[in-house]
């Protein structure tokens, strides 16, 4: 399983990036300045993140997976 640290950085990370998006949102809704930077840094501090999530994820899946016993045609019929 993953480990608690982890997942609660992940989770701290993933929330500044939305935080960034909608600062720079607001940036640029009221014309002020680096509206730009800011949506741009927060979607790729998003992307970044959502990559390392999928990867632990897709991890898992594989331990699961592995678990699993295989499934011979007989038993289907």
């Amino acid at each position: 399983m993953r480990n608690k640290r982890t997942e609660t950085l992940l989770n701290i990370l993933y929330n500044t990036s939305w935080f960034l998006v909608l600062a720079g949102a607001l940036f640029k809704l009221q014309h002020w300045p680096y509206g730009t930077s800011l949506l741009w840094f927060g979607f790729i501090f998003g992307s970044i993140i959502s990559s390392i999530q999928n990867m632990q994820l897709k991890k898992r899946i594989r331990e699961l997976e592995a678990k699993i016993p295989p499934i011979d045609d007989k038993d289907i019929f």
